[in-house]
């Protein structure tokens, strides 16, 4: 099966091999998310507005495509609320730093989380890092560091300081995901759950600022936060629980790390926040970095048992 087939029709994508397919929808996952910056700077309203808002959108989209089973809270396990908390923390805090500092400085400092999989991967899930793995991600990093030459701001303390922290929430998501208890209907229903989290508590918080201008939004507000809520979020959330089942935690990360080089692209197509050379030059980095490890883990992958999971991680 040629490639442009492979990648022509539903059908073709799920006579892929399970690793493939995990693949493909982490890619697809990661550049929907890519969108992110350019649609959070474009709307008006602050952080803490546009996250609700975008939650609220993103639940329901969840909801409506992969129905996952509700439960009483109380029900709901441990590692459920560990998902949408974590899932919960992430967005908040990359929407608010996103806000707070330029495109690139929030997602690439949100693309620590390979660092800390490195560890949590091994201690948690067995998935043992291999030497190819160490490299592409001691590249990758070369790559990011580029990207913060003679661009690191004072003003942008507080935006930068989200953004790494939001990193370590994403690598504790993705070990989570990965976990062998995780149920293929949890991945959803969790997301569900923090995305209702995220909408509940940010709008006490909200009313409570009594500042109604930074989550009211305008008609020109409007496209923008739908586009957040229902594709950037909604769907990719979908895809990339899909995938994450049937790759490495740190592979998902690796994969996930093009959202960085393509998220100041459409910024500066957009808007004109100019990413400079040396950005240029660390995209080019990582993206030869990740290609060439996925192409040689293909190449050397034997073939493996297919996992019987639904198109978007519920069970079939």
């Amino acid at each position: 099966m040629s490639a442009p087939r492979a990648w022509s029709s539903p059908a073709a994508f799920r006579a892929l091999p399970e690793h493939q397919q995990g693949i493909g929808a982490v890619l697809g996952a990661a550049v929907l998310w890519s969108t992110g910056g350019l649609f959070i700077k474009a709307v008006s309203l602050d952080g803490l507005g546009v996250t609700m808002w975008r939650s609220l959108l993103a639940g329901a989209t969840i909801y409506i495509i992969a129905r996952p089973p509700l439960v009483a809270p109380w029900k709901a396990g441990w590692l459920t609320w560990a998902l949408a908390v974590s899932y919960a923390l992430t967005l908040v805090m990359f929407v608010s730093a996103t806000k707070l500092t330029t495109a690139a400085n929030a997602i690439f400092l949100q693309y620590t989380a390979p660092l800390y999989l490195l560890v949590l991967g091994a201690v948690f899930l067995n998935e043992r890092a291999s030497k190819l793995d160490f490299a592409t991600v001691a590249v990758a990093f070369g790559g990011m560091g580029l990207f913060f030459i003679g661009r690191i701001e004072p003003r942008d303390t507080a935006g930068n300081v989200l953004a790494a922290a939001s990193g370590v929430t994403l690598a504790i998501m993705f070990t989570l995901l990965r976990l062998p208890a995780c149920r293929p209907e949890q991945r959803p229903q969790s997301m569900f759950y923090g995305n209702v989290l995220l909408v509940v508590g940010l709008l006490v918080v909200n009313l409570g600022r009594r500042e109604w201008a930074t989550f009211q939004p305008g008609a020109a507000d409007v496209a923008g936060l739908t586009f957040l809520g229902i594709v950037q979020i909604g769907f990719a959330y979908l895809l990339f629980g899909f995938g994450v089942a049937r790759v490495t935690a740190l592979e998902a990360s690796l994969i996930g790390m093009l959202e960085p080089v393509l998220n100041p692209v459409w910024v500066f197509v957009a808007l004109g926040e100019k990413p400079g050379w040396w950005a240029v030059l660390g995209g080019a980095i990582i993206i030869t970095a990740v290609t060439a490890r996925t192409v040689t883990v293909e190449r050397r992958r034997p073939p493996v048992p297919r996992e019987d999971f639904g198109v978007l991680g519920a069970e079939t």
